[in-house]
């Protein structure tokens, strides 16, 4: 009798544990899929409007917003764009339930009560003529896999090269050109694989830095061929991967002075973990499926990992990060501060979220670029 129990009970843990086999590894499955289309899929489409504004007059907006956490009722200054116009908002006037009222500045039109909205850390658009009387030039250069677009602003001998995000667009350094004007630096805003009007990466996917580095490897060759004495790569989340590949890969690093990074990507697999935990799917289905994306769909999260070789950086590094940052962990960016001491100014700022750093406190992000821009001019005179 014992014996038959016994051999009941193997059967029945036999069966649990392959029953358990199977609903991991099919959730797992599931979840790959999902992290192969938020990920690595390229798309160039715009966050949905989620506000409906109230009511607007010369200097105040009012609007109702979803009831979830957004940069709605964050300090600071933001984008505010319609179907047919845009403008910037910025100090929080008023918050009560779902109505929001913050400053109003018009700029390209006034929305009518009833239009639904967006808010967006962009609070320049269209070119850096428009936003900020800053003449320059659209240029075109080699690319490795198709001729690539930029703005340049030709000012200095230094060039710095802006690398923009996942799935953005030149507008991304429309923030940061005025200061570096003022810093006597030219600055050359690229496009790269992927972009609209771009050749695709051949794997049909954003690879965070494992191949979009020879399109940043071409725009400082342009740089130098064009007079360039020294370059200063400025990557912004996924453009700071796509930078740091650069410098581990390429020869052309021997030319960087300086790197600027605004909330790199700096591991990938973690930017999925920290993912996963908001989601609440435990840690054993998230690293199956990493497994089983790498295994699905050929991508090595070893190539997207790019705190393992920091001894190997050897210009100055200015970075910023939010310690808010629901996107990219802050930690990885802690850790590349506390690696290399030597070389890394760091601007960890309080309760900025994804590449939020400007928007929250633009006065101490544009003097910290401006001191880092300036001493490196001054190093390079000595």
């Amino acid at each position: 009798m014992f014996r038959i129990t016994k051999q009941r009970m193997g059967i029945t843990v036999a069966v649990t544990v392959a029953v358990f086999g199977i609903l991991t590894l099919g959730a797992s499955w599931y979840y790959s899929g999902l992290i192969e289309y938020g990920a690595f899929k390229i798309d160039r489409e715009v966050d949905e409007p989620d506000l409906e504004v109230v009511s607007v007059s010369a200097n105040q907006i009012s609007f109702k917003h979803p009831s979830r956490d957004g940069r709605w009722v964050q300090p600071g200054i933001w984008g505010f764009e319609w179907d047919d116009g845009f403008a910037r908002v910025g100090d929080l006037l008023s918050n009560e339930d779902d109505l929001v009222t913050r400053e109003f500045s018009e700029l390209n039109g006034r929305p009518k009560p009833g239009t639904s909205a967006r808010m967006t850390r962009e609070v320049f658009s269209t070119d850096p003529l428009v936003a900020h009387g800053i003449p320059f030039r659209e240029v075109t250069f080699p690319g490795a896999l198709s001729p690539l677009g930029a703005w340049l602003i030709d000012d200095g001998d230094t060039w710095v090269i802006h690398v923009h995000g996942h799935a953005g667009d030149r507008i991304e350094a429309l923030r940061s050109i005025p200061a570096i004007a003022r810093s006597g630096l030219s600055s050359l805003v690229i496009d790269y694989r992927n972009d609209e009007g771009v050749a695709e990466d051949p794997s049909g996917y954003y690879l965070y830095g494992a191949t979009e580095w020879q399109d940043l490897e071409a725009a400082v060759q342009y740089a130098l061929d064009q007079g360039a004495e020294s370059v200063i790569p400025y990557g912004y989340s996924m453009g700071g991967a796509i930078v740091m590949s650069f410098l581990y890969n390429s020869p052309l690093a021997s030319n960087v002075s300086g790197v600027v990074l605004d909330a790199p990507m700096l591991d990938l697999s973690r930017v999925i973990d920290q993912a996963a935990a908001e989601l609440h799917v435990p840690g054993f289905i998230t690293s199956t499926a990493r497994f089983i994306t790498e295994q699905r769909f050929d991508i090595e999260f070893d190539d997207m990992e790019y705190l393992e070789a920091v001894d190997q950086l050897a210009a100055p590094v200015l970075l910023f990060h939010g310690d808010n940052d629901d996107r990219i962990p802050v930690k990885t960016s802690d850790e590349l501060a506390e690696a290399r001491p030597d070389l890394v100014t760091y601007e960890r700022v309080h309760e900025a979220k994804h590449v939020h750093a400007w928007n929250i406190d633009e006065g101490r992000y544009e003097s910290a670029l401006e001191l880092f821009l300036r001493s490196l001019v001054r190093g390079q005179r000595k």
